[in-house]
This record gives structure tokens, sequence and C-alpha cells, in this order.
């Protein structure tokens, strides 16, 4: 009997190691990701136990300021959109004159 092993049995045996492996990865990765889920439900549940409780006058406080929060963010987003025009426009205005000259320097002669 021949102590080198022939292609077939390295095959066999690579094949049953690699299944092993496998299967104590996949055993290890479940127990891991079961781990994680029991983790993040705890987290969550600390979370849920802090009731937070409204008063009915901070609850009308926070109804009745809405109108004017509403009104400053109206107001800053008009005047932002202002300032973007503007800019705009100018950089337009150079880009028109540039183009101008540019066009009119194609039909002068030197």
């Amino acid at each position: 009997m021949s102590d080198n092993l022939n292609n077939e049995q390295i095959e066999e045996i690579v094949d049953k190691v690699m299944k092993k492996v496998w299967d104590r990865i996949a055993s290890y990765g479940l127990i891991a990701i079961f781990a994680l889920v029991l983790i993040t439900l705890e987290m969550n549940k600390s979370k849920a136990d802090e009731v937070t409780t409204i008063s009915p006058k901070e609850f009308v406080e926070t109804v009745v300021a809405v109108p004017g929060k509403a009104k400053v963010f109206a107001q800053s987003e008009w005047q932002k959109t202002k300032e973007y025009q503007a800019e705009s426009w100018a950089d337009m205005k150079a880009q028109f004159i540039s183009t101008k000259e540019k066009i009119t320097n194609l039909f002068v002669k030197n």
C-alpha cells in the first residue's frame, strides 16, 4: 500500500474539512446575529421604558408657537432666495458681457 494519496482522496479530505469549517462559521455567525438582536432589543427596551408626558400647557404653547416659527422660516428662505438670485444675475451679466465681447471681436478686423 502506498503512502501517497491520489487526487480523489485529497479532494474528499479537502471537502470534509471545508464542510466542517463552514459549519462552524455558520454556527458562530448565527450566535453573533442572535447576540446582536438581543442587545438591540435590550437597548430599545430601555428607551421605551422612558415615558415622556406633555402637559396641556406645554401642548398649547407648542401649537401657538408654530405660526411664528413658520413665519421666521419663510422669511429666512425668502432672504436666501433673494441673495441667490442676486448672485446668479450678477454672474449672468458678467458672462453675457464676456460672450458679447468675444462675438464682436470675431467680426472686428485686425
